[in-house]
């Protein structure tokens, strides 16, 4: 590609990477890069420095799923340092034994052995474990992740794959984002190539597909993947899916996709708890081989609470400022993330701040916290926010139940009781949360 096709398939990355990553992560460590263009088909990026190159090494894995989402093609990703001499390509020949160049589209970095496990993701990661190491039988068929972006269900998804194929080399595991998924099939109907789409998916000897919700409102692609999933079912192979939604919040899905999704092991990846984040950051700042104080450790957890995605990225993001600031400190670490993380002066007490905080600590959005759903998912963070504005705000319960979709006083009250008691004996998960959010709201 010359420089213009080059930057133009550069900027569509990073259209792709927006949806993937914070902004903070996005504009600290993708957007300084520029593509370098070259002719033996590799993404070659420019980084501006050693101490980035090495940093944005990390996020390699995504750039390249980016690209191949946009061309089709699994193509090599390299990074540079400005400056330095365009180092030559070796060309990569079909048939190649090394997994992250092999085509399906797994990362070799995520493994269960570098999973951080917590409250929070625990079961899903017992589920994973036991798929891969082919001890659940077809109990756990299918089995069904969901969660809020950036918790980790990718993460085991690919941990499973690259499980089953260090273990099982010779099962035809097929791993594909429903993304890719709907576009392959988009293409077979244009094309009329259905026998080479449905050998591919009906043959699998393992199918993982992640974010599932993609085939949401598509009529034709549901009807073929409901041939596809009761093939591979009945020939008893497993599939594993990643959704953000449960199946029964999945609308415009076909009802029969549905019963068939909640018919094996249902998970569910709730956001991590205090000292999950903690291991997490620790973990990460093993990896690069950094000394971080506690106290930047604990500012950080205690901060970015709503995903791992951000939790890391906060973190890169103080270490690349420590580097140009020359120490690394809690003073360093405000100053890096004084645009993500919102200062206790700026923070005006309302209810409209308790709910915002308290939603995004547990992952969602304000409307579910003020909708009619009862589900303990949301109705937890609910009562809790009703707590706070009743003892922080001293709102009548009439008031409160007002402001959260015209509840009556007595479901306030019966709120505020519960969460008082529960506090009172000593509900560790919930003083810790409420502990969190209340350090967010400087209460």
């Amino acid at each position: 590609m010359d420089s213009a096709q080059t930057a133009l398939f550069w900027n569509n990355i990073v259209s792709l990477l927006e949806n993937e990553m914070t902004d903070l992560s996005l504009k600290t460590w993708i957007l300084p890069m520029e593509p370098v263009p070259t002719k033996d088909g590799v993404l070659l990026l420019s980084a501006p420095n050693d101490f980035h190159r090495g940093f944005v090494e990390m996020y390699i894995p995504l750039i390249r799923n980016a690209a191949q989402q946009i061309s089709g093609v699994d193509r090599d990703v390299r990074i540079i340092v400005s400056g330095q001499e365009t180092p030559a390509v070796p060309e990569v020949r079909p048939g190649t034994s090394d997994l992250s160049a092999s085509g399906n589209g797994l990362n070799p970095n995520y493994s269960f052995a570098n999973f951080v496990v917590g409250s929070g993701n625990r079961f899903a990661h017992a589920a994973c474990v036991s798929i891969a190491e082919k001890t659940a039988g077809n109990n756990f068929n299918p089995l069904f992740i969901y969660g809020g972006s950036g918790l980790g269900k990718t993460h085991l998804m690919h941990a499973i794959g690259n499980h089953v194929r260090q273990r099982h080399p010779s099962c035809n595991l097929v791993y594909v984002q429903s993304e890719r998924f709907v576009n392959e099939f988009i293409n077979t109907i244009s094309e009329g190539s259905f026998d080479s789409f449905r050998n591919k998916y009906r043959n699998a000897g393992m199918l993982l597909i992640d974010d599932i919700q993609f085939i949401e409102g598509k009529l034709q692609m549901q009807e073929e993947f409901f041939h596809t999933f009761n093939t591979l079912y009945e020939s008893g192979k497993n599939i594993i899916m990643t959704c953000d939604k449960p199946p029964t919040a999945l609308s415009t899905l076909e009802e029969r996709l549905r019963t068939r999704f909640s018919s094996g092991l249902i998970v569910d990846i709730q956001p991590p708890d205090y000292e999950t984040r903690l291991a997490i950051l620790r973990r990460r700042s093993q990896d690069e081989n950094v000394q971080v104080p506690e106290d930047v450790f604990d500012y950080i957890a205690a901060n970015i609470a709503t995903n791992i995605r951000e939790l890391e990225g906060a973190l890169k993001t103080v270490l690349y400022y420590s580097m140009l600031a020359g120490e690394l400190s809690v003073e360093t670490a405000q100053e890096a993330l004084k645009d993500l993380v919102q200062p206790a002066s700026r923070v005006k007490l309302s209810p409209d701040a308790i709910t915002d905080v308290v939603a995004r600590y547990y992952n969602m959005s304000i409307e579910d916290i003020k909708s009619s759903r009862r589900s303990k998912d949301v109705s937890n963070p609910r009562q809790i926010a009703m707590y706070l504005c009743r003892t922080a705000l001293n709102l009548s319960f009439p008031e409160i139940g007002i402001y959260f979709g015209g509840r009556d006083h007595s479901t306030v009250m019966h709120a505020c009781d519960k969460i008082t008691s529960e506090i009172s004996s000593q509900n560790a998960t919930l003083i810790k949360d409420i502990t969190g959010i209340k350090k967010r709201l400087s209460l």
